[in-house]
C-alpha cells in the first residue's frame, strides 16, 4: 500500500471542507475554542486561501486513489529565511496507527526539504506522540517549547528536514 499526497485543486473544496468538519470535531475533543455554527457544523476560517495564497498549498493524502485525510501545508519567511509550517494533519480513524501519516509528512518533508514548524495542542497527546514518533523514526533532532497561541497552551517543535529522509 503506498500513500500518495496530491494537490487539491479548487474545483475539489468541497471535498476538503467536508473532511475539515471531521477534523475540527476531532479537535474539538482538545479544545473549547471550536463549536459549531447554527447549522451544526464546524468552520475552518479563511480555508479558501489556500486556494488563492500561493504559499498554502492543501494536499489530500491518498491511499489507492481513495482520500483518507489531507495536509495543508504552509510557505513562510522568518528571520529572512524560507520555513514550512504543517498547518493541518488529517486521517480518517480507521487509518490511523497504520504509519500512512508519517508517510505522507515524509513525502512532503522529502519534497520540501528545509527548516520545519509545528505546533500541537497542549492537551493533544495523540498529536504530540505521532509528531514525536515521527522524529524518532527519521532520526530527525528538533528543539520544543511551550507557547500559548491563540489563548491556547501548545506545544511548537522546529526541525530541519533533509530530501533524504530514511
Amino acid at each position: 500500500m503506498s500513500v500518495e499526497l496530491v494537490k487539491i485543486q479548487l474545483k475539489e473544496k468541497n471535498i476538503l471542507d467536508n473532511l475539515i468538519h471531521l477534523y475540527l470535531h476531532d479537535l474539538s475533543t482538545y479544545t473549547n475554542q471550536l463549536s459549531i455554527n447554527d447549522q451544526g457544523v464546524f468552520i475552518y476560517e479563511n480555508l479558501e486561501c489556500f486556494f488563492v495564497d500561493s504559499n498554502l498549498t492543501p494536499f489530500f493524502i491518498m491511499l489507492e486513489n481513495q482520500i483518507i485525510g489531507f495536509i495543508l501545508f504552509v510557505k513562510t519567511i522568518k528571520n529572512n529565511e524560507l520555513e514550512y509550517c504543517i498547518n493541518d494533519l488529517f486521517l480518517l480513524n480507521r487509518y490511523r496507527g497504520r504509519g500512512l501519516g508519517k508517510e505522507a509528512v515524509k513525502q512532503l518533508l522529502s519534497s520540501f526539504p528545509g527548516n520545519y514548524y509545528v505546533l500541537q495542542l497542549e492537551q493533544n497527546q495523540p498529536a504530540i506522540q505521532f509528531w514525536k514518533a515521527f522524529y524518532r523514526k527519521y532520526n530527525l533532532l528538533y528543539t520544543e517549547k511551550v507557547i500559548v497561541e491563540d489563548g491556547e497552551t501548545c506545544i511548537a517543535q522546529t526541525f530541519y528536514a533533509s530530501s533524504n529522509l530514511l
